[in-house]
C-alpha cells in the first residue's frame, strides 16, 4: 500500500473528530515521540552511511538520504538527489532495507579544515620570550595576534604590544 494512501485514509477517519479529540491525539502522539527509549531505540538502529528515509517536517513528504553525523537527539542527513543537509530527531528517521546486492559504502566525512596560521608564523596561545627596552628577557603567551603585532600577556600580569621581529617561540623541553 502506497504511503500517500495511507495518508489519505488516516485523514479520512480522522475528518469527522472534533477540534478536542484531534486536540487530545496530538497530546499522545507528542508523549510518545518524546519517550527516551524510543529515541534510544532509534538512534541505535541507525550508522553512519546508513541509507534511511525520513520526514520532512514542513510538508510531511517521505524523502532519502545518508546518516552524515549522529548528534544527542537528532541526526543529520544528506538528501539523496540534492546536496541539501537536514537535522532530524531520530524518531522521524526509519532505516531501509538493504537488497540484495546492494553495496551501500559508508560514509566518509570530509577532512577537518587545517588551523588557521598567521603569516608571521606565531598564533594565539603561542609561548614566546622577548627582550624589553631595558633589555631584559620577558616571557609570555601571545592573547592576540594583531597584523603587525602580537599581544603578549607575561607572568606578571602585564600586557605587552611587541613586533613580531623581536618576538621567539619558547619551546619545553
Amino acid at each position: 500500500m502506497a504511503q500517500d494512501d495511507i495518508a489519505a485514509r488516516m485523514i479520512e477517519a480522522l475528518d469527522g473528530a472534533s477540534s478536542l479529540q484531534l486536540y487530545q491525539l496530538k497530546a499522545l502522539i507528542e508523549g510518545m515521540l518524546t519517550d527516551q527509549r524510543r529515541m534510544m531505540a532509534s538512534r541505535a538502529n541507525l550508522h553512519l552511511g546508513q541509507t534511511v528515509r525520513f520526514v520532512d517536517f514542513r510538508t510531511g513528504q517521505l524523502r532519502r538520504g545518508k546518516v552524515i553525523a549522529k548528534h544527542d537527539t537528532q541526526a543529520t542527513m544528506r538528501e539523496e538527489g540534492v546536496s541539501r543537509t537536514w537535522k532530524i530527531p531520530y524518531v522521524a528517521i526509519e532505516p531501509l532495507e538493504a537488497s540484495p546486492g546492494d553495496t551501500a559504502k559508508p560514509y566518509d566525512p570530509p577532512p577537518e579544515p587545517a588551523m588557521p596560521t598567521h603569516p608571521s608564523g606565531f598564533n594565539q596561545g603561542d609561548r614566546v620570550s622577548f627582550k624589553d627596552r631595558a633589555g631584559n628577557t620577558q616571557f609570555g603567551v601571545i592573547a592576540k595576534v594583531n597584523r603587525r603585532t602580537a599581544t603578549i600577556e607575561t607572568g606578571d600580569q602585564k600586557t605587552w604590544r611587541v613586533d613580531f621581529e623581536l618576538l621567539r617561540h619558547v619551546v619545553e623541553v
